[in-house]
């Protein structure tokens, strides 16, 4: 964002299905912020619930659209409302995430005095904390100053969707959220953008995520196929410009994800499964993330060789 654009106008977006017991203190959230949204855009992606009707009676000191469409998923969702939008700047909030006051107001500063000294910044992120059902939290704290668009290829480096502020034309020019992935579509929008923009960040904690047991990082097996989706289009698009260690880097990081996933629930069966198809790219799985990975799939072929009935 260079040139003379310094007092950019900011757009919300907010996917909801489902969500009319938080809906209500994200929007809050919103309204206490020092730096009040120029708009707030709410995609009701077919909820049954009275999710809509909440939005509809609440009253707040910014301009809110309500959008209804049949449920898409949260990517289609999130389309709706960043096609629908014209702001220069858009900020994403999930529907049972909640900003504390000042998020705004500081990512915008840090956009504003970054474009005067001539840096294409395309995105500023900020800290989150994960706030889960059974009491554990969860810091989203990866700091960025500059390009990285290879730091995609280890991990999201993003804090967080809800924690993003992003250009709308570089949205745009990407076409979106894939619709296609339900799983790391954010991760592969981020990377496309951070190809030609830098990203910056407030490193502080300016959000809560809450994470509920029907959240999609809770249920690795409904999510795993949509991350292969992801490593298939990733490869596909910037695999020649990777060198073969990046390359297996990113692909035995990405499955490593989901093996860890599964071990933490138990499911030994799928553990084996992906710590398989690990091992298909290189032998160096063997001895990836010092071995971690091994020992996971050694702890779930133990336990299946000893309880062959098991569930996986």
């Amino acid at each position: 964002m260079k040139g003379d654009q310094f007092e950019p106008t900011v757009c919300v977006i907010i996917p909801m299905f489902n969500a009319a017991a938080t809906i209500g203190k994200a929007l809050e959230s919103l309204a206490q912020q020092t730096r009040l949204p120029d708009r707030v855009i709410v995609v009701d992606d077919g909820s049954t619930d009275n999710s809509a009707q909440t939005v509809e009676r609440l009253t707040f000191p910014y301009e809110l659209l309500l959008i209804r469409q049949k449920n898409k998923g949260p990517s289609a969702a999130r389309n709706a409302g960043l096609f629908s939008a014209h702001e220069t700047l858009l900020a994403f909030l999930d529907a049972d995430d909640y900003w504390f006051p000042e998020k705004l107001e500081k990512q915008v500063s840090l956009f504003q005095a970054l474009s005067k000294t001539n840096h294409n910044v395309g995105m500023v992120d900020c800290f989150g904390l994960s706030l889960f059902d059974d009491g554990r939290k969860l810091l989203f704290g990866h700091i960025k100053k500059g390009k990285h668009f290879f730091s995609f290829v280890n991990s999201n480096v993003m804090n967080g969707t809800s924690s993003v502020l992003v250009l709308r034309h570089a949205v745009v020019e990407c076409g979106g959220f894939d619709p296609h992935i339900r799983f790391a579509e954010d991760r592969w929008l981020w990377t496309q953008i951070a190809e030609h923009y830098e990203i910056h960040t407030v490193a502080e904690i300016l959000y809560h995520r809450l994470v509920g047991k029907n959240n999609i990082t809770a249920h690795p097996e409904k999510s795993y196929e949509h991350k292969t989706r992801f490593i298939e289009l990733y490869l596909r698009r910037y695999g020649s410009l990777l060198s073969g260690q990046q390359r297996l880097q990113f692909i035995l990081s990405n499955h490593a994800e989901f093996l860890d996933a599964f071990s933490r629930a138990g499911a030994h069966h799928n553990v084996t499964k992906v710590y398989k198809e690990m091992l298909k790219h290189s032998w160096k799985t063997l001895f990836f993330l010092k071995g971690k990975s091994t020992l996971r799939y050694i702890h779930s072929r133990t336990i299946l060789l000893m309880s062959p009935y098991s569930s996986g």
